[in-house]
């Protein structure tokens, strides 16, 4: 196969002084996977992702354009920013991708059902949500949702804190509803706010930012990695909305050796139809259901239901009930649309 690269591969971009692939980890992979599969193959991570060409890291000193063999453009068989792939040193082009360690995904937007890859191989979501008109803790369970579906350690940002009058406040109430610690409130503006993110995303390791447009999402990596390397465009206050910034899924290299993918807002957040929110976001109701006189407890009128009585004496928040029945319905519902059946789930009233 020939192919023509989009650029010359000397066209070199400097990132770090570090020569290692960035994130990558030996150990973590069968010595099978690393036999490399044909003679001019070598490893790369997809650090872009554009409509023509992805971006590759060949180690965290150099880049190169290239473009993906066709088999690899359709269905599951997609490559995703994060990806670790084997690439053609003569042709430039993409031809396999090694096994992924984690994988977030979302439903794709309209009527028929499909899968979109968001990143691959993450460590840690961090959803970032302003303090703003975008702060919704609905949304925010939305997200967790599909992050700790993929099995991937969750970290929330509230942003814009200088905007706020009492961030502590939220902070501590967001923490209490979701039963975490992994809540904190920052100034993404500020460096030393920044920093505070070194405690989740550790040397090596690879993390996503996640969030609506207008979050400052692409804010917060610039602060982050000390370089104006997204364009970030300011909210219009009529609607605390922001441009899409980030047209596209781009990996960034920070200071102390982690890695951060900052993506693109995300209009619209569909449930696969594969989450678990029992064992997941929503442990905290799963344990209070197993307390239930009846095993059939819908959660509404019955008598004995241990989750009511949560929400009576103030330890459960009835809107955060009210997000689980809205995930649950909408779940089996993605799930019943991916296997061409019906959902049987019904949501119970909500009580007044």
């Amino acid at each position: 196969m020939t192919s023509k690269s989009l650029e010359q591969p000397s066209e070199i971009t400097m990132l770090q002084t570090d020569s290692a692939l960035p994130g990558f980890s030996r150990h973590r992979y069968d010595e099978n996977a690393l036999q490399a599969p044909f003679a001019t193959a070598a490893l790369a991570r997809i650090i872009e992702q554009h409509r023509a060409h992805v971006v590759l890291a060949l180690s965290t000193t150099e880049l190169l354009h290239a473009q993906t063999h066709p088999r690899l453009k359709r269905g599951n068989s997609k490559v995703a920013v994060g990806d670790f792939v084997w690439y053609c040193t003569k042709s430039f082009v993409v031809e396999q991708v090694l096994p992924r360690l984690s994988v977030l995904k979302r439903a794709a937007a309209g009527e028929r059902y499909a899968e979109q890859l968001l990143a691959a191989n993450i460590d840690c979501a961090i959803l970032v949500c302003g303090l703003d008109r975008d702060y919704s803790p609905r949304r925010i369970e939305r997200y967790l949702t599909l992050i700790q579906s993929s099995g991937i350690k969750a970290t929330v940002i509230l942003s814009k804190a200088d905007s706020h009058p009492a961030p502590d406040e939220v902070v501590a109430e967001l923490r209490t509803r979701l039963k975490t610690d992994a809540v904190f409130a920052l100034d993404n503006r500020s460096s030393v706010d920044a920093l505070r993110i070194r405690e989740v995303l550790k040397s090596g390791e690879t993390g996503v930012l996640l969030g609506s447009s207008g979050a400052g999402k692409s804010t917060l990596s610039n602060t982050l990695a000390e370089l104006m390397v997204m364009a970030t465009g300011e909210v219009r206050e009529a609607d605390g909305r922001g441009r899409h910034t980030t047209v596209h899924r781009a990996l960034l290299a920070l200071p102390w050796g982690a890695y951060l993918i900052d993506s693109p807002g995300l209009r619209e957040i569909k449930l696969t139809g594969g989450e678990d929110l029992d064992a997941d976001s929503f442990q905290d109701i799963a344990e209070l259901a197993t307390q239930c006189k009846f095993r059939d407890c819908r959660h509404d009128q019955e008598p004995g239901c241990a989750v009511q009585s949560a929400i009576e004496a103030g330890t459960l928040d009835a809107d955060r009930l009210g997000s689980y029945f809205k995930l649950s319905a909408e779940r089996d519902s993605a799930k019943s649309r991916a296997t061409g059946g019906y959902s049987s789930y019904k949501q119970p009233p909500t009580r007044r």
